[in-house]
């Protein structure tokens, strides 16, 4: 990666991983584009989908697994109602 290392750089795949990654950021509202955190989450997704071997899959799992921590917390709360909030709101809609 760095210094004089004269290996092509790597092509990185989007997979199941990436692709359940970005679901769940676009389910939270937030965009990789404007917030660190997801962009290094996707990242690190990427990096899982492309791994060749296990000694390079479990660090990125634990990293992916700390960004999402990091992204979930930042994440604005998501007002969700149940299933009384649904019956209520068909019978307003009932005009009952």
């Amino acid at each position: 990666m760095f210094g004089n290392d004269a290996s092509p750089p790597r092509k990185l795949r989007k997979g199941s991983v990436c692709r359940a990654t970005e679901s769940e950021l676009a389910a939270l509202g937030i965009d990789p584009a404007a917030n660190a955190a997801a962009a290094a989450a996707v990242r690190l997704a990427k990096e899982l989908d492309s791994a060749r071997d296990a000694k390079e899959v479990a660090p990125a799992a634990r990293e992916l697994r700390q960004a999402m921590t990091v992204v979930r917390a930042m994440a604005p709360v998501q007002e969700r109602g149940d299933k009384v909030d649904e019956l209520l709101a068909r019978r307003a809609a009932r005009g009952a």
